[in-house]
């Protein structure tokens, strides 16, 4: 009876350590990001696509089960539960979990901004949510029972576009109408407060053409400042022409059109935007990775020849109510 038991439990290891496994994400190091897809009925799955690989991990992560994504720095990531709104940082590798004050006022299309992980003694961490149409930015600490809440006021009219973290502080692209236009602030942290500077940049929108729908994203990479303007027309601007690159030149404070970002490439979705160097086989170099809201596809614009491809990187995935986004581990 006893080596039947033995033999029983020896039977059942693998199966266990599958599902253990199951419950993390892949071990494989790159320095690019994942594409991340979660799907299903209450987004249990979570499948990870590496580009140089063309391979695809499907795994179902407890922590993560009906939560969306809203951003990822260095393996941790911010989530929001679904059903009850609920915040907490997440690295999904290390299993640590940390709870974040509730926030009431919080919308999926939010910006989210960590400007360090939590773990990090030399900078210091903030986790930022910016609502766009109130220019209102709601923050915390590690420790705080609650988001302070501050709203950037101006001419009553603004809109923030879009936000990164570079060189320690934020930078905002805000948008304040005819004539004025698209501009560039940044935001830095001064205690319980955040004070805005104004940067003497001119509108790039004044010299593009208005055939065209935009969407834009402010992206730090590789210790530069990027401008990034995607294209489109037709039906809810669903087409996409091709995208324009802009990098700051802070010595003169103006924006500089960029034609070739070399062996870089960028990753864009819906609420991650990422840029990095990427390896020689596999990722395609000076090029725009980016995905669609309820698309399975991803896109890829090349620089060099003004093309755009697509392909599906996971044919299982059948559903078009995707959460597709792009995480560091």
């Amino acid at each position: 009876m006893e080596e039947a038991r033995e033999r029983k439990e020896q039977l059942q290891e693998p199966s266990n350590k599958k599902q253990l496994m199951l419950s993390y994400p892949p071990t494989d190091t790159q320095s690019y990001p994942w594409l991340v897809i979660c799907d299903g009925k209450d987004k249990e799955r979570q499948t990870f696509f590496s580009i140089s690989k063309n391979y695809f991990y499907t795994r179902t992560i407890p922590e993560m089960r009906n939560k969306l994504i809203y951003t990822s720095t260095n393996g941790w990531l911010v989530l929001k539960d679904l059903d009850s709104n609920n915040l907490c940082l997440l690295n999904p590798t290390s299993k640590e979990m940390m709870q974040l004050p509730r926030l009431v006022d919080i919308t999926d299309d939010d910006i989210c901004i960590l400007t360090a992980t939590p773990n990090d003694p030399n900078h210091q961490f903030h986790v930022v949510f910016i609502h766009s149409n109130t220019c209102t930015f709601y923050f915390c600490q590690l420790g705080d029972e609650k988001f302070y809440k501050q709203t950037f006021e101006e001419n009553g009219s603004e809109r923030i576009y879009s936000a990164t973290f570079h060189g320690g502080k934020i930078h905002l692209s805000i948008y304040f109408g005819v004539p004025a236009g698209n501009l560039l602030y940044t935001a830095e942290f001064v205690g319980r407060e955040i004070y805005f500077t104004k940067l003497a940049v001119e509108d790039i929108d004044k010299s593009l053409p208005f055939i065209f729908g935009f969407q834009t994203y402010l992206i730090e990479s590789c210790g530069e400042l990027l401008f990034v303007k995607r294209m489109s027309f037709g039906s809810y601007d669903r087409k996409v022409h091709s995208f324009l690159i802009f990098r700051m030149d802070f010595s003169k404070k103006a924006w500089v059109q960029v034609k070739n970002i070399g062996e870089r490439a960028i990753f864009i979705s819906d609420r991650s935007n990422i840029s990095c160097f990427v390896p020689e086989n596999g990722v395609k170099r000076n090029s725009i990775y980016f995905t669609m809201t309820s698309s399975r596809f991803l896109y890829v614009f090349d620089l060099e020849d003004d093309t755009i491809t697509k392909f599906l990187p996971c044919p299982t995935v059948t559903r078009r109510d995707l959460y597709l986004d792009w995480v560091i581990l």
